[in-house]
């Protein structure tokens, strides 16, 4: 028996296990948001008032969970015409979401009896995304993951249903102008049959349910009961030419834990709970113009932000369930304009399908505690958040960069850089990647963006003795070892990564910047960045490099007193 086994058999011996019951009921609430009007969120921000929990009851803001209604649309704007008549479709996979329901949220600000703990910055997304590839476990995953819409964009290529060996097979071996085109940009979503993304794959399975009542789900439960059980569900037209016909209508039910969205994980149980939270989300519009005389290819795309930073959602172009435009135009090519937000409203429905919910929730447990609990839990009680600042900078090809990312911050913690290639396949409107339709990013890097030669300075010191080439080894050094028992309890650990997944299109960039002396608390210190864009100006000797664009957050330490009988709260 090891070690650890052996304290656990004793731990176990000595414990007093007639220990009294520390609470005598748990159940869980939840509130409406306070701006949406009949399903209608025109103001782009999801806002709750917290004041709505406050009880004589302790609460538990770290387990809470936030609801949202999503929805995503494919109308016909533009009919093609000439020649013979075709029809455009948009099938049951036409648009699925990117990886997490927090691709959905842009911004997210907290304030507790008047006390600003985080405050609204953008790319919360990322914030997010870097939480859970930090902190979740392959348990949470397991538990977590497809109620959060979170699958792991892994485009390694070994599927599981490959028989034959293939040198053009997965992100390292695909051959570039078959995943990188001058229309789309890199595709990490419609080449299946080279990188086999499996994330998309399961998002797919889990969130595009057909309501149709051909399927299983619809012949055995209804579309009725689809909506009744939580269930997303997609309807789906017939294919058509006829100008403004809506050919897709899906509905999903977001779910994101607020302990992902906020760093408050050592936030105590408190009663009288007051305060807002207010959530503003990304909402894009997508346009796929088709060509003429063309086999139904796709001949420019247009992207509109309508709220937000982010294009949350990819878009399939496939004949087998995905958008599919007529290759029969030959004087005005068929336009099909995608749009997806967050909405709670059954407008533009097809086939029976709707949302599950038509307000945005906030869903937190309560606990009742016994006399003795209670008199123990009643106190001021000391804890950490994570404050961040985010600024994003941009990288010509092989360029070196002396960044400041602030002049100065108390007590920062660490730095995460997440590299995005710009405009890989020649694709001009991605100046900013994050907002491709057809790219995984911001849910992952771009396909191996490397920077190279780091070096990070904290109050003009450097980090390092030399300036780095950051690897795998780095990643589970600074970032992993922050989660669970700091990565060095076997069984326990916390981290998504494997080296392959991290080297590919993970590649998070965490630098640890919390060691200081005592006599440092508090004290302002400004903090820079110096890398290269690992593009070179011409990688292969005759075609240009890509620039970059690398979204910088700097997390840094808050501390707060908090009395949890009465939630009022000061910075300590």
């Amino acid at each position: 028996m090891s070690l650890e086994g052996d304290t656990l058999v004793f731990e176990n011996s000595v414990r007093d296990n007639s220990e009294p019951v520390l609470f005598n009921e748990k159940k869980y609430n939840f509130i409406t948001d306070s701006t949406s009007n009949s399903g209608q969120f025109s103001s782009g921000q999801i806002q709750f008032d917290l004041s709505t929990f406050s009880s004589q009851n302790w609460v538990s803001l770290s387990e809470a969970v936030v609801e949202f209604p999503v929805k995503i649309t494919a109308q016909l704007t533009t009919a093609g015409a000439g020649g013979t008549t075709g029809t455009q479709s948009a099938g049951i996979f036409a648009a699925v979401c990117k990886n997490g329901y927090h691709q959905w949220i842009n911004s997210a600000q907290l304030i507790i009896n008047g006390q600003t703990i985080q405050s609204q910055q953008p790319y919360e997304n990322v914030s997010a995304s870097f939480r859970i590839l930090k902190n979740w476990s392959q348990d949470t995953l397991r538990k977590w993951g497809l109620s959060c819409g979170v699958a792991i964009d892994d485009i390694t290529g070994d599927s599981e249903v490959a028989t034959t060996y293939n040198t053009t097979i997965g992100l390292n071996n695909a051959t570039y102008s078959t995943v990188a085109t001058s229309i789309r940009g890199f595709d990490a979503v419609n080449n299946q049959n080279v990188l086999f993304n499996k994330g998309v794959s399961s998002r797919m399975q889990h969130i595009n349910n057909n309501i149709a009542s051909t399927t299983v789900g619809g012949r055995t439960i209804g579309s009725s009961g689809y909506k009744n059980a939580g269930k997303s569900n997609v309807g789906v037209a017939s294919a058509s030419n006829s100008v403004n016909t809506y050919l897709h209508s899906q509905f999903v039910m977001a779910t994101v834990r607020v302990k992902d969205l906020f760093d408050i994980d050592q936030f105590p149980l408190c009663k009288n709970i007051k305060g807002y939270m207010y959530l503003t989300f990304n909402s894009f519009q997508v346009q796929l113009t088709g060509g003429l005389n063309t086999s139904g290819s796709i001949t420019s795309v247009n992207v509109t932000p309508l709220t937000g930073l982010t294009c949350p959602f990819n878009v399939i172009y496939d004949s087998n369930g995905g958008v599919q435009l007529s290759n029969t135009a030959t004087t005005t090519a068929p336009i099909i304009t995608i749009i997806g937000t967050i909405d709670g409203t059954s407008n533009n429905n097809i086939n029976s399908s709707g949302p599950l919910i038509s307000n945005a929730r906030l869903v937190m447990p309560y606990y009742s505690a016994n006399p003795n609990t209670d008199s123990a839990l009643s106190k001021v009680q000391s804890f950490k958040t994570l404050e961040k600042i985010v600024n994003p900078f941009t990288m010509a090809a092989g360029e070196t960069k002396n960044f400041t990312i602030t002049v100065g911050v108390s007590n920062p913690t660490k730095l995460v850089l997440l590299p995005m290639y710009q405009n890989l396949g020649g694709a001009s409107y991605l100046n900013n990647p994050e907002v491709s339709p057809f790219d995984t990013v911001p849910a992952t890097s771009s396909p191996f963006a490397k920077l190279d030669n780091i070096q990070v300075y904290v109050a003009n010191k450097p980090l390092f003795q030399y300036p780095i080439q950051y690897d795998y080894e780095h990643w589970i050094m600074n970032g992993v070892q922050e989660g669970a028992n700091s990565g060095l309890v076997d069984e326990m650990t916390s981290g998504l990564l494997t080296q392959q997944l991290w080297e590919q299109n993970h590649r998070y960039y965490v630098f640890d910047l919390q060691r200081r002396l005592k006599s440092d608390d508090g004290m302002s210190r400004s903090v820079q960045i110096s890398c290269t864009n690992g593009s070179p100006t011409s990688p292969d000797g005759s075609n240009p490099g890509f620039g970059m664009k690398v979204i910088a957050i700097l997390f840094y330490e808050k501390n707060w007193d908090i009395n949890t009988a009465t939630c009022a709260i000061q910075s300590a």
